[in-house]
């Protein structure tokens, strides 16, 4: 083939690539946008259900978050919307993000994006329980113990929705990180003999992601850390396991 004839090839490989990338994502916020439109109409309910670990922390004279403009529970009924719009669809996101990567795998690899995709979802969606109904409770009493030393608490309901936000997402991403070091092994991008040697810079790592997305208390950082840690090592047992079933 000439070098022209391969340049073209080329070209139209990465088109299509691009054109893939651009059906999965338009389908991907398609979706995300009628889930938007269907909970916007329940958002208060949402919100209700969202403040329930804040309100337990709380003393028995704040019963209710605060908002300081006439537009404050309207962005929060779009910012939380969204937020469950976003939770709901990862079905199909996920779906979409695993049906893109499947043609960069082998033929014989590519029966595993069943599981991976069912997997992920069961991933996405324990994050979110585990910061929902331990992590945030805990960093919340903490937090609020905390400034009950120094005031009286009267906490927006923006900046409740923001810091649940960032933690939730965050809980629900990485947890799915098993699973992208198992990708990136089926890549030949890593093995598990490189990830076992890099255990030290993995565990800075994982206590610098704890600080980014987490408040700033130890609690909740070493709450991420562990759970973040724990799945690397179990990626590595994973990824062996893998090799030797490929060996046999």
């Amino acid at each position: 083939m000439s070098d022209a004839a391969a340049a073209e090839n080329d070209s139209m490989s990465l088109f299509s690539h691009i054109t893939e990338l651009r059906y999965r994502l338009i389908w991907s916020l398609v979706t995300v946008a009628v889930f938007f439109c269907f909970v916007f109409f329940f958002s208060d309910k949402v919100i209700n259900f969202l403040k329930q670990p804040l309100l337990t922390s709380l003393p028995n004279t704040t019963t209710e978050l605060h908002f300081t403009g006439p537009l404050d529970v309207f962005l929060a009924s779009i910012k939380v919307s969204f937020l469950t719009a976003v939770v709901c669809a990862c079905p199909i996101w996920l779906y979409h993000f695993w049906k893109f990567i499947e043609p960069a795998l082998l033929k014989n690899e590519r029966k595993f994006i069943l599981p991976f995709i069912l997997i992920s979802i069961l991933l996405f969606l324990l994050g979110l329980a585990f910061c929902y109904w331990i992590i945030l409770p805990i960093t919340l009493n903490f937090l609020v113990n905390l400034g009950l030393e120094v005031g009286t608490p009267m906490i927006t309901i923006n900046d409740y929705l923001s810091l649940i936000t960032i933690m939730i997402f965050g809980f629900g991403l990485i947890f799915e990180f098993p699973l992208i070091l198992i990708l990136l092994a089926f890549l030949d991008i890593v093995s598990a003999e490189s990830l076992s040697s890099k255990r030290r810079y993995v565990c800075i790592g994982v206590l610098v992601v704890a600080a980014v997305l987490t408040p700033p208390d130890p609690l909740s950082q070493i709450g991420m850390a562990i759970p973040l840690y724990l799945m690397y090592e179990l990626s590595i047992f994973i990824i062996r396991l893998l090799k030797k079933s490929k060996v046999t």
